[in-house]
């Protein structure tokens, strides 16, 4: 009676084990998004981000946008977006010269669920740039 106590109590262990792996897999998933740099070369301030998965996956989007502020509140000047598959998928997004002002990079990514839908979705913010 008293092993069966034990085999009880280790198999229920082990599966509670078992779930918070799957959970922290399916949930570690993050957005980078790079503070935006003027790029000389090209006379363009270029805004980088990223999106990265724990496991692989057959699809990943990341959308990176440039985003100016103005009266106080950001808006989108110009987005990328870019799909790949694996772990990690990068995107870049550029404007020509560099406009007077506060820019910030916004990444927005998300994996294709098994049903078809986007899940997973994280956004990062970049620190401000200013021209």
């Amino acid at each position: 009676m008293r092993n069966g106590r034990y085999i009880l109590a280790i198999t229920l262990l082990l599966a509670a084990l078992g779930a918070a792996d799957a959970l922290a897999a399916a949930g570690s998933y993050e957005a980078h998004a790079r503070r935006p740099a003027y790029d000389s070369a090209a006379l363009a301030l270029v805004g980088t981000g990223s999106y990265r998965t724990a496991r692989r996956h057959d699809e990943l989007k990341v959308t990176v946008c440039l985003r100016k502020r103005t009266a106080g509140r950001f808006f989108d000047v110009r987005c990328e977006t870019a799909t790949g598959a694996g772990k990690k998928v990068k995107a870049q997004v550029s404007v020509p010269g560099c406009v007077a002002g506060v820019w910030r990079t916004r990444a927005t990514g998300e994996t294709r669920g098994r049903s078809g839908e986007w899940i997973n979705q994280a956004v990062a913010v970049s620190k401000p740039f200013r021209c």
